[in-house]
């Protein structure tokens, strides 16, 4: 395994823990709720264990890879509290702002007006859940075939941009439409139900934009058309499907999904650079 890029993903997640450690203990002082403190501090210790453990076991190389994308759930619940704890102003209007400047009329309420189709919806809502698989599946395809560059670069690439997304969450909040207004009048089958159930049970208020299921579904796509190109041109029509679902099922802003196609290519980009640079300083032993 590169070594040198899975230990870059957990310095920055890492980094990206003591930040958010601040906003959680405020939020513990002023509610008395000190479960969220105590799980962050067990993500704390292991993203420390999996830095600093030295042991070459399967056990020890497997924590080391996947400990980063492993809390990427646990890293999205616990913003409910440290948006809150952070208490910046929800910026709906700024952004309902950007989008009248952008478009003709919102399209989280007219796409699923004008495209009335059940057969559509379903296909644009499977896509849309299908999101932890484009995440998870290919560089798990990576990890066990043993490319081990390809895995810590896409895992890299990951971390990046969940960081920067998270990060926005915190300072600029926006809720988006579907607790503004709800979801979009899309017609409404069993795909369509599940997701509108998954979201009202686990999403976090504040973290609409730039949106990360579309960011991170970027890179994931950006990173599998480099290294596994089929499966690349399979995650790149689901993050497509994926992008368009957000807005025609109400749950985003379409500005949301433009800032999250940006921020996924500007982290793919950072990520590669610093990829290559790693690769470089290996070749020359800087």
């Amino acid at each position: 395994m590169d070594n040198g890029l899975v230990r870059m993903a957990l310095v920055v997640l890492c980094w990206y823990l003591l930040l958010t450690l601040v906003p959680l203990v405020w939020w513990a002082v002023a509610t008395g709720g000190w479960a969220p403190l105590a799980a962050h501090g067990v993500a704390v210790g292991v993203v420390a264990l999996a830095l600093t453990w030295d042991g070459h076991s399967q056990m020890a190389q497997g924590l080391r890879d996947w400990t980063p994308l492993a809390l990427g759930p646990f890293l999205y619940i616990e913003l409910r509290w440290i948006i809150e704890a952070v208490g910046r102003s929800h910026m709906d209007a700024r952004v309902a702002g950007w989008e009248s400047a952008l478009f003709p009329s919102d399209p989280s309420h007219s796409l699923a007006l004008r495209w009335p189709s059940i057969a559509l919806s379903e296909f644009l809502h499977l896509c849309y859940v299908s999101y932890y698989a484009l995440v998870y599946v290919p560089p798990a395809l990576l990890w066990l075939r043993g490319r081990h560059r390809a895995f810590a670069e896409t895992v890299l690439a990951l971390v990046t941009v969940y960081a920067v997304c998270f990060l926005a969450y915190a300072v600029f909040p926006v809720d988006g439409p579907r607790f503004l207004h709800g979801p979009s009048l899309a017609p409404a089958g069993p795909i369509r139900a599940m997701v509108v159930r998954l979201l009202e049970s686990g999403s976090s208020r504040g973290t609409a934009f730039p949106s990360s299921h579309v960011a991170a579904s970027v890179v994931a796509a950006l990173c599998a058309l480099r290294w596994q190109r089929i499966v690349g041109l399979v995650v790149t029509v689901l993050t497509l499907g994926l992008a368009v679902g957000a807005v025609y099922g109400g749950y985003h802003y379409g500005v949301d999904v433009l800032a999250g196609f940006v921020t996924g290519l500007v982290a793919f980009i950072l990520s590669q650079a610093v990829a290559r640079r790693n690769l470089r300083n290996g070749l020359t032993g800087g």
